[in-house]
């Protein structure tokens, strides 16, 4: 099957898109947060680098595109850099770095569960 075309789910994988959807959309929200606290060139520049996987990949995880999952696992390296160095030099974005980190583990989980609900059983 063409990996483009979304495939029969079971009735479990629509929560878990939505709910990936959500986690995705609140990461994003975070990072721009991030960015209007203090504007300045070089934040605004990390904060696009880190956002843009978010703005292409809430289409497709939407529509429930496999490969889009599995690419935005990889695409929440850089954010948890971000919550993690936060968390430790900037006593002032302790609570946003903790929820940062909380909102990309939470992400990553429901990536995966995706992945594992909808593999086909010619896969195992």
């Amino acid at each position: 099957m063409n990996d483009l075309t979304p495939r029969q789910e079971s009735s479990a994988a629509p929560r878990l898109r939505l709910a990936a959807l959500i986690a995705a959309e609140l990461l994003f929200l975070l990072i721009v947060r991030w960015v209007l606290v203090a504007p300045s060139a070089l934040r605004i520049v990390v904060g696009m680098i880190l956002a843009l996987p978010f703005v292409v990949g809430a289409p497709l995880i939407y529509v429930g595109h496999r490969r889009s999952y599995a690419w935005l696992t990889l695409a929440l390296a850089p954010s948890m850099v971000l919550g993690l160095t936060e968390a430790v030099a900037n006593v002032a974005m302790r609570t946003w770095a903790t929820l940062l980190l909380l909102d990309v583990f939470v992400t990553f989980l429901l990536l995966v569960a995706y992945l594992r609900v909808t593999r086909s059983s010619s896969q195992l």
